[in-house]
């Protein structure tokens, strides 16, 4: 009988309150002894509590469905009681207004509807699908969106203050005017999303997703974009300084025409980025992926290039020519080399002069594994300016290497100043320079004649043949190699051509200057074709040997280089001058020029290459005169 009762009373219970009333209303009629009713009232609370929650969730749906209104009086009524909704599902519902604070509603799925003005406050949305939902105006603050994904939902003025959003996804949706400041943005998915005039200076975004969203005019100096995601993102009206984008992922970013003042990209993917006309002035790329970059009219200023990777770059304003570069072709090509300058309140001495090598040396030796040569010597405003160039910095960081190095030097340069004011020390110090004199310049002077023998030197070599040779009969073939050489030898003379070699119809010369290379080898095909000869030209630019040629008792040249130009000769169509792109690189006036990207097939291997393999060069042609060169 007890028991029928209970169940009886059970489905009356809404609440603890209820529950708590008709506790005190048991049948008077029913003898109880003390003990069994206290077993009675803790079993009635078991049952009871159940029910509770269970009716509580279905009353809690039931008043949400009739509408805010309801659902908010109800709460007015019951501020102590905190139904818990996980994981409900309400497509479509029209909650504007509606007061879920403090609800749990883990795992929830709220899709397309209108939470206009709703209050979440400290509500607990973790993994919540609140997608293609209207909570303009919604109160957020200190909500829980954890892994919650709100992707194309409308957030216009809603105040997410201290909000958790770690995981969270916010694809697709417009955050303009939003106070991200105050939230942890690691971590956040942002792919599409609007984050136009967002203040992000010193924000933390590292390992969130910002794929293809919009930055215009928004402020990312000093963040920490660390292994974030911004592929496909337009970066060219964002201020960016000091930005942290190690190991990031940033291809097909556009930078074009922004100045990038320290941006640490070091280990980044930046795969086809854009930079065009953009200011990279001490920004890192150390162990980034730069292939397909476009680079046309960059005002590069000491950037570090170490061990980057760059199989192919664009330098052209369209970003359609192809540069392929091998393995750290690039970082040699366009690194800035580190400089120490050394500034002598005097002009120096000729035994000043005498101890640079071993000033150099003590330096090198201050900083184990930096190589430093002297660079220039020029007179600075009524002293001395001494350049000296790092050409190996080994593993240390070039600005503190360089500040030590400039420290160091510093301080040999005021004791060299304690030198000229000691007489015995300056009368000793000449003493032993006239000694090297004397026992060195005699050898030297012997060694002067022999002294390019087996020299590795850097030169433009210039391989040019005669085409229709083998047709010429005996008669023409005197005449015709006189005529030709009479041609030949005033140009070479006029631009300075060294090392010439004549074999037949073949020649070969070298220079130490790419541009005067390429006006001799325009002049040589503007000459010779007027006077009815067809040639081939190849000019290659880089390591050479000089040696002894036995035969002639003359200078010859043997290398890679060599072989090079022998080889785009021999690729080259008649009347054809074709170059590398080391030659055009080198060219101290390429505006003198016309360089034609050109793919010509190799006719004979060298070095790695094999016969029938394609090779990039540039077609070579003047613009207008050479006077200027």
């Amino acid at each position: 009988m007890l028991k029928k009762w209970l169940f009886n009373k059970l489905d009356l219970i809404t609440s603890r309150v209820q529950l708590s009333s008709l506790l005190r209303r048991f049948p008077k009629d029913l003898e109880l002894n003390p003990a069994s009713e206290s077993i009675i009232i803790l079993i009635f609370m078991s049952l009871s509590s159940t029910f509770i929650i269970m009716l509580s969730r279905k009353d809690a749906l039931k008043l949400i469905h009739e509408g805010p209104r309801a659902w908010n009086l109800w709460r007015k009524r019951h501020p102590a009681d905190f139904p818990n909704l996980d994981g409900i599902e309400l497509i479509g519902k029209d909650l504007a207004g509606i007061d879920l604070s403090g609800i749990s509603l883990r795992n929830t799925v709220f899709n397309h509807c209108n939470l206009e003005s709703a209050s979440l406050v400290s509500a607990c949305l973790f993994e919540a699908n609140l997608r293609n939902n209207n909570l303009k105006a919604a109160r957020m603050i200190a909500t829980d969106l954890s892994h919650a994904d709100l992707t194309a939902s409308n957030l216009k003025d809603a105040n997410m203050l201290t909000a958790t959003v770690s995981g969270t996804r916010f694809d697709k949706v417009d955050l303009r005017g939003q106070d991200l400041q105050t939230l942890d943005l690691r971590r956040v998915s942002f792919r599409g999303a609007n984050l136009s005039n967002q203040l992000l200076a010193k924000s933390d975004l590292s390992g969130s997703i910002l794929d293809d969203c919009i930055l215009t005019d928004s402020d990312l100096s000093f963040a920490n974009l660390h292994e974030t995601s911004l592929v496909n993102v337009n970066l060219s009206n964002t201020t960016l300084t000091e930005t942290r984008f190690t190991q990031a992922n940033l291809s097909n970013a556009i930078f074009t025409s922004n100045s990038l003042y320290s941006l640490n990209f070091e280990g980044a993917k930046l795969e086809n980025c854009d930079f065009r006309q953009s200011t990279l002035k001490h920004c890192n790329f150390s162990k980034a992926d730069i292939t397909g970059c476009m680079f046309w009219e960059i005002n590069a200023i000491d950037w570090t290039l170490t061990n980057v990777k760059c199989n192919y770059a664009y330098w052209d304003e369209q970003g359609r020519q192809k540069t392929y570069y091998g393995s750290y072709d690039f970082e040699r090509m366009y690194s800035d080399v580190l400089t120490l300058q050394l500034k002598y309140p005097f002009r120096m001495s000729v035994s000043e002069i005498a101890t640079l090598p071993i000033f150099i040396e003590h330096l090198q030796a201050s900083q184990w594994g930096t190589s430093i040569r002297l660079k220039s010597i020029k007179d600075d405003a009524g002293g001395s300016l001494v350049t000296l160039s790092i050409d190996e910095n080994s593993a240390y960081q070039p600005s503190e290497l360089r500040s030590s190095l400039q420290q160091e030097a510093d301080s040999i340069i005021m004791a060299q100043i304690t030198v000229r004011q000691d007489p015995m020390l300056q009368a000793a110090l000449k003493e032993q320079v006239a000694s090297i004199k004397e026992t060195f310049w005699p050898r030297l002077l012997e060694l002067a004649a022999e002294h390019e023998r087996n020299v590795i030197r850097s030169l433009t070599i210039i391989f040019m043949d005669l085409t229709g040779f083998s047709r010429w009969t005996d008669d023409e073939l005197t005449a015709k190699l006189e005529l030709f050489r009479g041609l030949v030898k005033p140009i070479l003379h006029r631009w300075g051509a060294a090392h010439p070699n004549m074999e037949g119809d073949s020649l070969r010369v070298s220079f130490e200057n790419a541009t005067i290379a390429l006006a001799c080898a325009c002049m040589l095909r503007s000459v010779l074709s007027g006077a009815g000869f067809d040639m081939r030209i190849g000019i290659e630019l880089g390591e050479v040997t000089i040696t002894h040629n036995v035969v002639t008792n003359q200078p010859d040249l043997e290398g890679g280089a060599v072989n090079m130009a022998a080889r785009l000769e021999a690729s080259a169509e008649a009347g054809e001058i074709l170059a590398t792109e080391q030659v055009k690189f080198h060219s101290s006036n390429r505006d003198l020029f016309q360089f034609v990207p050109r793919i010509v097939t190799l006719k004979k291997a060298i070095g790695n290459k094999k016969a029938g393999e394609p090779i990039e060069c540039y077609s070579v042609s003047p613009k207008g005169s050479l006077d200027s060169v």
